[in-house]
């Protein structure tokens, strides 16, 4: 029996015919204890998922629910026929946090090395060393933050705007700055900052 079997999905009893009123209602309330059958089960299901998601989530700030959501149709029956294990979705759980984590510009536990991505410029990463792609880089494409494990100068991001001064500039992301603006040798962190794309 599948995961759609007890849930009783695409499954429903037919009124076959439409002279016999007494086979009507007896199918009426075939269905309905169908139905109230399948509810139950569904509920049990659904119970024992979430149990197990909250074992999968356990010191995580992530959600069962949350997790349960992003799980796909296919891993949940899978999972209910014994072929995913609670390993599984244990890791599963611990993928979400840390996409979850780097879309808010938090640095995951594990991300211990200062790296340095192609594109977004210094990260931190779970090795060291030059990498073509990175998991920051969804960020950067997104205007999202990246927390830097070194500090940058303005002069060399993307979004320094110089003003009529040789050395002056503003922030196009409102990053804190003085009234006459950012000395572009300054060192600084930012989690905003963009490596100067090199003109064509």
């Amino acid at each position: 029996m599948s995961w759609r079997d007890i849930l009783g999905v695409g499954n429903s009893i037919k009124d076959t015919s439409t002279h016999n009123t007494q086979y009507t209602q007896y199918t009426h309330k075939a269905s309905k204890k169908s139905n109230s059958a399948n509810n139950a089960n569904c509920a049990e299901v659904n119970s024992k998922l979430l149990e197990a998601l909250a074992t999968a989530c356990d010191g995580l700030t992530i959600t069962p629910n949350k997790v349960k959501k992003a799980l796909a149709t296919e891993y949940i029956e899978a999972w209910f026929s014994g072929e995913i294990s609670i390993e599984t979705l244990t890791g599963f759980a611990h993928a979400l946090q840390q996409r979850q984590d780097i879309d808010q510009g938090k640095r995951p536990a594990h991300f211990t090395y200062k790296a340095t991505c192609n594109h977004c410029g210094p990260i931190w990463l779970w090795c060291a060393g030059d990498v073509m792609g990175c998991p920051w880089c969804w960020n950067r494409a997104t205007g999202r933050p990246i927390p830097r494990p070194e500090t940058i100068r303005c002069a060399d991001c993307e979004h320094f705007k110089r003003i009529d001064h040789p050395h002056l500039g503003h922030c196009q992301k409102g990053e804190p700055e003085a009234i006459a603006g950012l000395w572009d040798s300054d060192q600084r962190h930012c989690d905003y900052y963009a490596i100067k794309q090199k003109p064509k």
